[in-house]
């Protein structure tokens, strides 16, 4: 293989939407700026973790509470400064900046003193000044060094007596939150350029880039030396703690006007601070890369990742993040201030598009898959249904002819093992149907008794063989849901209270509460462990203790039960004590009415078929002659085709399978439903499709739908009710 070709391997082109959407972000994040926060905190923990000691030559003497309460008249005053001074020159210090003063304005004596004072000063000391509003405004981070032009007279500032003694300066800072917090270095006013303290003590030949610059913040505030005034005016002081240091003069003691929040002291002094941003610039001089170096590596990172195919391009974006993300940490130590927040967020925001893009592609995947598997279930449970369908009808056949003992059993043996491929085909296919989310619930008035009828006709036979005694306790109430849902919910808890019950008691019934009622199915069976209790109602999840019954237990009753409470808006709880039985209960269900005369009872839907007249419709012969001598057998007036007849005669009941030869379906015949209500019938579909793909096919048709493979009795209680609704009608 070529380089070429090695090199097309591994590059795809990003699709036009990933191309706009990348445009549209990265011109939103260079305009808006919108995450410097995140700069501030970096450069915070970045601060913290590089903590070092101050060992410069700066020393802060404080005009602290334990000052003023010292002084004759507990206020500061001119007075007081002289002597301050007077001590301080004993010691020789290098330079000396004041920071600002609060004098007691009631005491304007002292002048002379401090003129004296600072005449005797060897050098001329650095006094900070107030700077107007809109000198500070211009002290933006990006604005240009000042250049050109003389120093400001202090005479601006100061009175003629005392200005020709000291040179102006400015001790002012930017702060955000604890960082970054920026200090000046020339400051233009309307009189000339005024030097900052940190510029006057660093001497510096190295100016910044910028008019303001980045204080190294790693420095511990509180390793700044720092002597209290009362001290120095005590003269308690040793003269090598003032030989040859930078001074800083200046109030420690109220929050907000003498001190700054850094990432190592919430109450940095102002005097302190100077010192650090004067050895920041001795060090430096600092470079403030902004954001706009790592912006661009990422920008880069991103389009590879775009580019690139799985992985590369993922592990390179992984890479830069962590590189941008952590180079402050390493670049500060060596003064380089570097913004990251740009880059940081553009890969995180591409990767989180990206991640979030491939989990649709994941749900997409997966519900094709769901819905490819609903589909083959759906088809493999239609077309095995077909022949478990014929085989439940043969075996019933072949039970009512003469066998012997031996032969009986063997019958009775095979209508188990269908009836057992019938119930797990059937869970099979609910499951599926709600799976694919072609399951929906369709409300309707639902007498209790008719669905108590309904458990006992396609129960009494199971609960008989399991010597269980099935009890149902009649209510004359009508709820609304879903008929086929509860009852498919009801079926499923009745079938496990026989699975695990045998020779037990079942009691199923309903008991009403405020907010409606709910359907409890009790036994005394054998009961569930604690430990099995989460695990019952999970697909599969199959009892260790299994039953005695020769039936096929798929786990899934208890799992369709849930998955239908949660479609239908119920609650499903259920309670089991090891050796003493399982309670099931169905909540939630909202009373409509109490039934009527009118409604079906359970005990009405016993009545024999004998005359009942039945057109049956089938294109399987072997099922056609199975189902026509099953119906017979029950006195039924039987009318058998291959395909429904396009007059069909005069009957009560029209039994139809659905599928017919050659692709054709009865809902081909677009007006059979109207043909049959005017013949005064009832129309009942077989098929091995589910019942809501049949009502999508027939909206018209409102009867039963009956699902393949059909047990004899389940057949036998559809024909039943709907010949008592006829003859009450």
């Amino acid at each position: 293989m070529s380089i070429t070709s090695k090199i097309r391997g591994l590059v795809r082109w990003p699709s036009r939407r990933e191309g706009i959407s990348l445009f549209l972000l990265t011109v939103f994040m260079v305009v808006g700026v919108p995450f410097e926060p995140y700069d501030w905190l970096q450069q915070s923990i970045s601060a913290s973790a590089n903590s070092k000691p101050y060992e410069g030559d700066g020393v802060v003497i404080a005009i602290d509470a334990e000052t003023e309460s010292e002084l004759p008249t507990r206020v500061w005053s001119k007075s007081d400064l002289a002597a301050l001074l007077n001590g301080i020159a004993k010691h020789s210090p290098k330079r000396i900046v004041i920071a600002k003063q609060y004098f007691d304005e009631s005491n304007q004596s002292g002048s002379a003193e401090l003129i004296s004072a600072l005449a005797a000063l060897p050098q001329k000391p650095a006094w900070s000044i107030d700077l107007a509003p809109e000198d500070v405004r211009e002290l933006s981070e990006d604005a240009e060094l000042v250049s050109g032009g003389g120093l400001a007279d202090a005479s601006t500032w100061f009175a003629p007596e005392i200005a020709e003694h000291v040179t102006p300066a400015v001790i002012v800072f930017q702060e955000r939150w604890f960082a970054p917090i920026y200090g000046p270095y020339l400051v233009k006013v309307a009189h000339g350029i005024v030097p900052s303290a940190a510029n006057v003590l660093s001497e510096t030949k190295t100016p910044p880039q910028n008019a303001v610059f980045p204080i190294d913040l790693s420095y511990d505030p509180k390793t700044v030396p720092t002597i209290s005034a009362a001290d120095v005016l005590n003269g308690e002081i040793a003269a090598s703690q003032i030989r040859g240091k930078n001074i800083v003069i200046g109030f420690t003691d109220v929050l907000g006007r003498d001190t700054r929040a850094t990432p190592q002291d919430a109450y940095t002094s102002n005097a302190a601070l100077t010192i650090l941003a004067s050895q920041t610039l001795i060090d430096g001089p600092p470079l403030a890369l902004d954001w706009v170096p790592s912006f661009v590596l990422a920008l880069v990172a991103v389009l590879l990742w775009l580019v690139l195919r799985r992985p590369y391009g993922r592990w390179i974006a992984l890479t830069t993040l962590f590189v941008i993300a952590l180079s402050p940490f390493f670049l500060e130590r060596f003064l380089i201030f570097q913004g990251t927040s740009q880059g940081v967020f553009l890969i995180l925001i591409v990767g989180t598009a990206k991640f979030w893009q491939r989990g649709r592609e994941a749900v997409q995947i997966y519900r094709s898959a769901a819905e490819a598997k609903s589909q083959f279930l759906a088809q493999a449970s239609h077309d095995l249904r077909q022949p478990i369908h014929a085989i439940g009808l043969l075996a019933d056949r072949l039970s009512q002819s003469d066998l012997s003992a031996e032969q009986q059993e063997i019958v009775t043996k095979i209508s188990w093992s269908v009836d057992s491929a019938r119930r797990m085909f059937r869970a099979l296919l609910d499951i599926a149907a709600i799976e694919s989310g072609t399951l929906q619930k369709e409300e309707s008035s639902v007498s209790v008794n008719e669905l108590l009828a309904e458990l006992d006709s396609q129960n009494a036979l199971a609960a008989e063989q399991a010597n269980v005694v099935l009890r149902l306790v009649p209510s004359d109430m009508v709820v609304k849901t879903d008929r086929a849902l509860i009852g498919t919910m009801l079926q499923n808890l009745v079938s496990n209270a026989i699975r695990y019950s045998p020779g037990g008691r079942i009691v199923v019934g309903c008991r009403r509460k405020v907010s409606g009622i709910s359907f409890w199915v009790v036994d005394n069976g054998r009961g569930i462990s604690a430990d099995e209790m989460e695990n019952v109602q999970k697909e599969f999840y199959r009892s260790a203790k299994r039953s005695n019954l020769s039936t096929v237990n798929k786990g899934l009753g208890l799992a369709i039960v849930n998955r239908l409470a949660d479609i239908l808006g119920l609650r499903f709880d259920l309670q089991s004590k090891l050796g003493k039985g399982t309670k099931a209960s169905i909540n939630g269900l909202q009373v409509i009415r109490v039934a009527t005369s009118l409604d079906v009872a359970s005990t009405d839907l016993k009545l024999p078929l004998a005359g009942l007249r039945v057109v049956l419709a089938d294109d399987d012969q072997e099922t056609l002659d199975s189902t026509t001598e099953v119906l017979q057998k029950w006195g039924c007036e039987i009318s058998a085709y291959s395909e429904l007849p396009a007059k069909i005669p005069t009957c009560d009941i029209v039994l139809s399978d659905f599928d017919f030869g050659f692709g054709g379906t009865l809902a081909d015949r677009g007006n059979v439903v109207s043909t049959i209500d005017v013949l005064g019938a009832k129309l009942i579909v077989v098929s091995g499709h589910h019942p809501e793909q049949i009502r999508e096919h027939m909206p018209d048709h409102e009867g039963l739908i009956l699902t393949k493979p059909l047990r004899a009795a389940q057949l036998r209680s559809a024909l039943m009710s709907l010949r008592t609704s006829n003859s009450d009608a």
